[in-house]
């Protein structure tokens, strides 16, 4: 009896369905074997170094009080001109603003000129009294020291500048003007400042600290100071001072960096960073990248002749791209530094570009 074709085709597949599923049951443990699990990473060298402890704050720089000058004057002047702005640069001598006296002013000026006149006059004629001996010498004496205090309140005024059309107001050394508290047509009341100059080359940046890193702070430390907007500009500078009082407005310590001598200083008033070294740390130090953290604690792994070996550790300091570590590292053994966040430990390592 022969069977139809399509019987026939039916009864082959069916007889060659179990040798199929023993060909891919065998497959995966063919490729487990010939494929071990393994992970693409980056070793170096590992190495010890140095690190420094640097604490960073943000100061302000100013003129000390100590160096700064307030232009003021005795009696009361009207402001015609100002002729410099706040932050500029002024040598000795340089015009400052232009002043006139006020009608007050004015007027003690012309009672002081008429003042004078009047007891040269009364001397004359006490004088000549007593030649005629119609007047005691204690009435000479008398009008002499009249004229006399009479002419030492019109000096004084002159002094002042009273009676002159304008006075021209003069730098009295070389300096930077911090604040310029009046505009032309002002009057400044006797006592009023009317600018003030900073002396030059005693720039200083005020920062505050936290009270427990300042006992590592010392007057001569070298500070690195930079700007906040670019940090490639940089000014050296040293600590004058470290304050012993909490500042109230900051609830930190005042730190005072002098600013040496140096091209470009940054303005009075600019805002800056500033760098100070508190100690220096010396041990194991790894790219920041190296180290991993779980619940465990922090850890790095060591090439172990091709396998991923897991060493626990403790970070001591960090610093940029670098971290301070210590633990049970062995040198001989590189150190993953690149592809360790998908390693187990005993995975084989597939080292591609190791750093040397």
């Amino acid at each position: 009896m022969t069977l139809p074709t399509r019987a026939r085709i039916a009864l082959l597949a069916a007889l060659s369905l179990p040798s199929l599923f023993l060909t891919l049951g065998s497959l995966p443990r063919a490729f487990a074997a010939d494929s071990p699990i393994s992970a693409q990473v980056q070793t170096a060298p590992l190495q010890r170094g140095e690190l420094l402890h640097t604490l960073r704050a943000y100061a302000v720089v100013q003129v000390p009080a100590s160096q700064t000058q307030a232009i003021t004057f005795q009696h009361a002047m009207q402001v015609q001109t100002v002729d410099v702005h706040v932050g500029q640069a002024v040598r000795k001598g340089a015009v400052l603003a232009t002043l006139r006296s006020d009608a007050s002013t004015a007027l003690a000026y012309s009672q002081a000129q008429t003042a004078v006149s009047f007891a040269q006059g009364e001397l004359g004629r006490m004088t000549a009294l007593k030649a005629q001996q119609l007047a005691t010498q204690a009435q000479v004496d008398a009008a002499r020291k009249a004229l006399t205090d009479a002419q030492a309140q019109l000096h004084s005024l002159q002094q002042q500048g009273a009676g002159q059309a304008a006075t021209r107001v003069l730098a009295p050394q070389d300096g930077i003007v911090l604040a310029v508290s009046a505009a032309p047509g002002d009057l400044l009341a006797a006592g009023s400042p009317l600018l003030q100059l900073g002396r030059s080359g005693s720039l200083q940046a005020l920062a505050g600290v936290p009270p427990e890193d300042a006992p590592r702070l010392q007057p001569g430390q070298a500070v690195r100071l930079s700007s906040v907007f670019d940090p490639a500009q940089h000014w050296q500078g040293t600590i004058r001072s470290v304050g012993a009082a909490i500042n109230p407005k900051t609830q930190r310590l005042d730190v005072q960096i002098a600013l040496s001598a140096q091209a470009g200083l940054p303005p009075a008033g600019a805002s800056v960073q500033a760098d100070m070294v508190l100690g220096r740390w010396r041990g194991w130090v790894v790219p920041r990248d190296a180290v991993l953290q779980d619940e465990r604690g922090a850890f790095v792994f060591q090439d172990d002749h091709g396998k991923a070996l897991r060493i626990p550790v403790q970070i001591a300091i960090e610093s940029g791209l670098q971290t301070g570590i210590t633990g049970a590292l062995n040198p001989a053994m590189p150190l993953v530094v690149a592809g360790n966040y998908e390693l187990r430990p005993g995975m084989a390592l597939r080292v591609m570009g190791a750093q040397r």
